[in-house]
């Protein structure tokens, strides 16, 4: 997987796309966070919306990895929002309802609105 920062744009949101899949490899359980990688020490404080428009795979590492950092964005007052998940991927994380955790939207502008609090 890649990570790169598309824009941080005025209101402080942190768009960021997520390029390939991602398995165990990209998520190691010892090593810092991809996210604090591409974005900094602050990242848990953050606003982030994450394209995974590209995201062909993910693997149960994957998964963790994506409600590990929604546990430190809600603790340190930062929020993730998923969005333009391809179809083979939307389908593991649903069958998973990972929905329930992590916020997916549709596509970037629903994920804005979720993201932001004006989609609710």
């Amino acid at each position: 997987m890649k990570l790169s920062v598309v824009a941080i744009d005025k209101d402080g949101v942190v768009r960021i796309r997520a390029d390939g899949p991602i398995t165990s490899a990209d998520v190691l359980a010892d090593a810092r966070n991809p996210l604090e990688n591409v974005i900094g020490a602050n990242w848990s404080a953050m606003r982030i919306l994450l394209d995974f428009s590209k995201v062909q795979y993910i693997d149960s590492s994957a998964i963790g990895w994506l409600i590990n950092s929604h546990k430190e964005l809600k603790a340190n007052g930062g929020r993730i929002v998923v969005h333009s998940v391809q179809p083979a991927v939307l389908q593991v994380l649903k069958l998973l309802k990972i929905e329930k955790v992590v916020a997916i939207a549709e596509d970037e502008s629903r994920g804005r609105e979720l993201l932001t609090g004006d989609g609710r």
